[in-house]
């Protein structure tokens, strides 16, 4: 019996009943009780600003989680990859060419395509990052990361439709200070250093300095070039300045610079009856591949990204006007090894140039009155430069006696896709207090979005059937995309007593579609002309629809026993129209991209209970039903299925990087050593159920349980301190992401397929000083 979404969110409370036992892993520190003072303390209250203002988790109707940065810098958190670890709900996983795989609640946007914007948008200091590209960049001296779930359209705006994550950096002090951490991975090799500083210049101008650096070595070897990989060099330099310049203005400026090297990849052929000479096929710690474009034969990944932002903040009597303007740019150049094998057949080059600027207004009313109200003004302007240089040499397939024998996968061609966007939206938000127990909350955003494009694909020489008929060529071609939104977010809340919140909320979201500069744009040699795609071919064979989001949530938030327990639970159901989907055949058709309907429901419970004065539980779990409706692919063609009529065929899948059930369960016990020294210890548990990589419910990953252990001792003052982190110190293993090989050999003559591992065991040592 299907259920009904009216039924099914009614159900919400009865679970919470069932699974109050488990809850999410909180970074969020415990205030201590008053000098002399007797009292339990209680779990902290959270402060976040995912609806642009500074307001406690517990009283807005939206699902957050917060992990603090002193939680991310004691576990030697580097990077968004690391840190979903923590936050219950949420897969980010990395394909070999650097592609992202996001998804909250089980949705979110497929990897490879990068002319693909992402349905979770990442804000950096307020700032909206355009590209995805740009999500790996490794996050310094924060001071947290907010993990804000659901749609969240009209404050938050542009590709927030299945959520956002926000990463606040610390912001100058007003006295002297610097602080340091080193650390040193005894596992694996390599180390981190972070150090940042204070420095007021007056009463009203101080600057801070931050900068990271880490050499890190990956947890596969490659048995070719005796190079463990991924070992990533990460750079990040970063100086904020904030100046009071009247009783009524602030100016906060911040530039940051950053530079990612990846050296080496994890990804390996798995299963089947690979010969011996191309290594094992046990997913394990353990590769064999090598590229000849390379120096040390590994492959080489490399973004430098700068961000340059200026806020001001004018008091306007009771309200408060803010502008931000931001300049983002990168360049990315990579060279991959696609056969991922000791053989040198499959090798791309990617070169991307991204700037990108944009300019929020808006202006905000002062809290306590019976309407509390923002609105304002959203513009981004941005320019995208893209060329892929695909390099195809697999030898001897298909095999003699076959048409095009030993040709058909051999032929360079460079696919270069230029975008120029633009998008503009207002917005307006307002809370009215219906009563002092009861409120009503709704908002509006309109997009206007433009993408003009000039996308070209050339065949280099040998010309084959590979690059001139399964990959025709078309000269540079100009598409054009206009979208227009209304979007809107709308809550009610009933505070049922001081401490329980009860709320029920509906989003509307949209995402711009376009062009994307992956898709083979494969065609009848009958309709090229003059040996190329025509234009309008192109446009069919590249466009994308806008996809469209309406997400329900209904959830109590509740802190119970004198503060000691903080527990909330949400229903959730989100259903998407003309989803922008990928699929990756493996084969002469390579990527497929279309649109279908997708949607997610499921419920997530968050709790963490302060035991004693030094023993605290966290905990969040989140069951996720996300599914899709897709053409699949026929293994006998490998095609998009049709009946006998010749009708496309359609079927629900599980959506690919979605399992169904993922929780956190961590212990964290701190005391006093003796007056001059403190102690913590902890351990956390994460698992999340098995998923599959592929649409199809193709390429399964097994469930997967990691275990994390901390321990650390510090100065009472905090002056200085010493953490040992262990994480996954069973070395449990999973694929992290899979997929077919885009060698085809390997599935056609062995039944093998890529994949790569989690992370396995770590273990991080470090110090650290504050003064």
């Amino acid at each position: 019996m299907t259920m009904t979404r009216r039924h099914y969110l009614a159900s919400v409370a009865l679970c919470g009943l069932l699974c109050g036992g488990a809850g999410r892993v909180s970074a969020q520190s415990v205030p201590s009780a008053p000098e002399g003072s007797a009292a339990q303390p209680g779990v902290a209250e959270i402060v976040v600003t995912a609806q642009k203002r500074s307001e406690s988790v517990q009283r807005i109707p939206v699902s957050v989680t917060a992990v603090s940065g002193q939680a991310l810098a004691t576990q030697g958190i580097k990077d968004l990859f690391q840190a979903v670890t923590l936050v219950p709900g949420v897969v980010f996983s990395r394909a070999p060419d650097d592609g992202l795989a996001l998804t909250f609640r089980g949705l979110g946007t497929q990897a490879r395509p990068q002319a693909f914007e992402q349905s979770v948008a990442v804000f950096n200091d307020g700032v909206f990052l355009g590209k995805s590209r740009l999500y790996s960049t490794g996050f310094f001296d924060m001071d947290r990361m907010e993990f804000i779930k659901g749609t969240q359209s009209t404050l938050l705006g542009k590709n927030a439709s299945l959520g956002a994550i926000s990463v606040v950096s610390k912001q100058p002090g007003d006295t002297f200070s610097v602080e340091g951490r080193a650390g040193y991975e005894a596992q694996y090799g390599g180390y981190q250093l972070d150090a940042a500083s204070d420095l007021p210049f007056s009463d009203t101008v101080s600057l801070r300095v931050a900068a990271h650096y880490n050499d890190l070595d990956g947890w596969v070897h490659n048995d070719a070039t005796n190079h463990d990989g991924p070992e990533h060099k990460d750079l990040g330099l970063r100086a904020t300045l904030r100046a009071r310049l009247t009783d009524t203005l602030t100016l906060t400026v911040s530039d940051q610079y950053a530079e990612n090297r990846q050296i080496g990849s994890s990804y390996q052929l798995v299963g089947g009856n690979v010969p011996a000479s191309y290594g094992e096929t046990v997913l394990d710690g353990h590769t064999a591949q090598f590229t000849s474009a390379t120096a040390n034969g590994d492959t080489f990944h490399r973004t430098r990204s700068n961000l340059a932002t200026a806020k001001a903040e004018l008091k306007l009597g009771d309200h408060l006007l803010t502008a931000q303007s931001s300049y983002v740019t990168y360049a990315l150049n990579n060279a991959d090894d696609f056969d991922f094998t000791t053989d040198d057949s499959v090798n791309f080059f990617r070169s991307e140039r991204y700037r990108q600027f944009t300019q929020e207004l808006r202006i905000q009313s002062p809290t306590g009155g019976k309407l509390d109200y923002m609105a304002g003004f959203f513009y981004l302007s941005s320019h995208w430069d893209s060329r892929e240089d695909q390099e195809w040499h697999v030898p001897g397939f298909p095999p003699v006696g076959a048409p095009g024998p030993g040709q058909l996968f051999n032929g360079p061609f460079v696919n270069h896709f230029i975008q120029d966007q633009k998008a503009y939206s207002v917005f307006a938000s307002g809370t009215y207090h219906i009563t002092g127990s009861l409120r009503l909350a709704g908002g509006l955003r309109y997009t206007r979005e433009t993408k003009d494009v000039l996308y070209g694909r050339t065949a280099l020489a040998p010309f084959t059937v590979w690059n001139t008929i399964a990959n025709p060529p078309f000269d540079p071609t100009p598409l054009s995309h206009d979208s227009g939104f209304v979007d809107g977010n709308v809550s009610l809340q009933y505070d049922v007593t001081r401490n329980v919140m009860a709320y029920a909320s509906f989003g509307h979201g949209s995402k711009s579609g376009g062009f994307v500069e992956s898709n083979t744009i494969a065609v009848p040699p009958t309709a090229l002309v003059n040996g190329k795609v025509p234009a309008a071919l192109v446009a069919a064979g590249s466009g994308i629809r806008d996809e469209k989001v309406k997400s329900y949530e209904v959830g109590l938030k509740t802190t119970l026993f004198d503060r000691r327990l903080r527990f909330n639970i949400a229903g959730f159901w989100t259903d998407i129209t003309d989803f922008q989907d990928t699929i990756f055949t493996g084969g002469t058709l390579g990527f497929i991209t279309f649109n279908g309907p997708a949607r997610s429901r499921g419920v997530e419970v968050e709790s963490a209970f302060q035991m004693t004065r030094d023993l605290r539980f966290d905990g969040g779990l989140t069951y996720a039903d996300a599914t899709g409706i897709i053409q699949p692919i026929d293994p006998a063609t490998n095609a998009p299925t049709v009946d006998a009529s010749g009708n496309p065929v359609y079927g629900r899948y599980r959506r690919s990087q979605a399992p169904k059930i993922i929780f956190n369960a961590g212990l964290t016990y701190e005391t006093r050593l003796s007056t001059r020294f403190r102690g913590h210890l902890g351990g956390n548990v994460r698992h999340r159920s098995s998923m599959f990589n592929q649409d199809q419910e193709l390429f399964p990953s097994k469930p997967l349980t990691t275990l994390d252990l901390q321990a650390g001792i510090e100065t009472s003052d905090k002056r200085w301190g010493i953490d040992v982190v262990a994480k996954n110190v069973t070395n449990a293993i999973s694929q992290d992401f899979a997929s077919p090989s885009v060698d085809p050999r390997f599935s056609a003559y062995y039944g093998a397929y890529l994949a790569g591992p989690n992370p396995l065991r770590t273990v991080m040592i470090s110090v650290h000083f504050k003064y």
